[in-house]
This record gives C-alpha cells, sequence and structure tokens, in this order.
C-alpha cells in the first residue's frame, strides 16, 4: 500500500486546491490530471488516505450525480465510473466524464464499471 506521501491524490489534494472545483470536510472534486480526449473530466476524492470510502458512500454517489449534472449541463450525458482500472489504488475516488475521449478511452469505459446519467433531468441530493 502506497502512504500518504507516495500517493498521488493525496498529493493533488495538498498542492493542487487551486483547482478545486468543489470541497467540503470529507471530498473534493477536481479536474483530472488527464483529460483522455475528454471534453470534462472530474474526479470525487475522499481527503482520507484509504481504498475504502465512509459510511455515507450512497450519499457521495448521490452527491456527485447531482453536482455533475450542473457541471456537465452542455452535455446529454455523463457517466460516473467506478475505479475498476485505477492506476491508484490505494485512495478512493470515482471518476465523471462525457463520451468525448479517445478512442481506447472510450473501449475501456465499456469495459469499466459505469452508470450513464442524462444532465436534463431535474432532482436533488437530498
Amino acid at each position: 500500500m502506497k502512504s500518504k506521501e507516495d500517493c498521488p491524490l493525496c498529493q493533488a489534494l495538498i498542492n493542487e486546491s487551486n483547482k478545486f472545483l468543489y470541497e467540503d470536510d470529507e471530498i473534493v472534486i477536481l479536474q483530472t490530471k488527464t483529460m483522455k480526449g475528454h471534453h470534462k473530466r472530474v474526479m470525487l476524492v475522499s481527503k482520507g488516505h484509504s481504498r475504502f470510502m465512509f459510511d455515507e458512500n450512497w450519499y457521495v454517489h448521490k452527491f456527485f450525480r447531482a453536482w455533475c449534472q450542473v457541471y456537465f449541463d452542455e452535455e446529454p450525458t455523463f457517466v460516473i465510473c467506478e475505479s475498476a482500472f485505477s492506476t491508484v489504488k490505494n485512495h478512493w475516488h470515482v471518476i465523471a466524464c462525457d463520451w468525448y475521449g479517445t478512442e481506447k478511452e472510450i473501449e475501456q469505459l465499456h469495459y469499466t464499471p459505469h452508470t450513464t446519467y442524462e444532465t436534463n433531468i431535474e432532482w436533488s441530493p437530498k
């Protein structure tokens, strides 16, 4: 297991706070380091260095979905992906992106556990 000092996500939380799109006591949302051909690609990262999410995992996903529906408002759909093929395995995070990735990226999206959401549906995370 990588230590906090060796973890790229922990380092992003320390060094890239100017890129945060959202922050609270438990999570941060920021643009991913690599876009992989997408117009928009963001990640929700736990502030704690753990491979497991806290007990409110369902609420965090619900919140992220609602947040993404606003962020991806210019796209008809967006995708929230689990970390199945992540290069950072020891720090919990999920990725959201549009469907404009490179050919290799879109192919990998089809193999990654994900959910596609429409952006024109109004709902509240509460």
